[in-house]
């Protein structure tokens, strides 16, 4: 954990989404006058056995792909890939930069821009994330 705390999967994967919020944030405010659009994409839950659950216990993946699918929160892969593929090309998404895109309401298989949150709009953080990837991919 980045914060030297133990490792907590819960945490890890919330500070995941966070971390690509934040660096969405930087990339597309130093990026804007290039004319790069940068935006961030969750296609929300997809429990498929045979997908992003592949490598869990089968047994699990599938009880879990059920539940979901009958509480009506669950997307499909299709409906990942295809929103992915309209962010691609769509002309009529708008042409501002630094959105973030996932399916809402859960399980309607409707994409959505929102606002990022406070802590993701942090220009410190942007700032700090932005120079620790640098470090790490050895581009400063």
């Amino acid at each position: 954990m980045v914060d030297g705390g133990p490792y907590d999967p819960d945490k890890a994967y919330k500070d995941s989404k966070l971390c690509n919020l934040v660096f969405t944030a930087s990339a597309a405010e130093k990026w804007a006058a290039s004319g790069i659009q940068v935006d961030a994409f969750s296609p929300g839950l997809i429990p498929s056995p045979n997908g992003f659950f592949r490598n869990q216990n089968q047994l699990f993946a599938k009880a879990f792909s059920t539940i979901a699918g009958v509480a009506g929160v669950s997307e499909t892969n299709a409906f990942g890939g295809a929103a992915m593929a309209y962010m691609a090309v769509a002309p009529e998404l708008p042409k501002s930069t630094g959105g973030w895109y996932d399916s809402y309401p859960p399980g309607k298989h409707q994409l959505a821009v929102h606002q990022p949150s406070t802590e993701a709009q942090n220009k410190d953080e942007q700032a700090q994330l932005w120079e620790l990837s640098a470090k790490l991919t050895g581009l400063a």
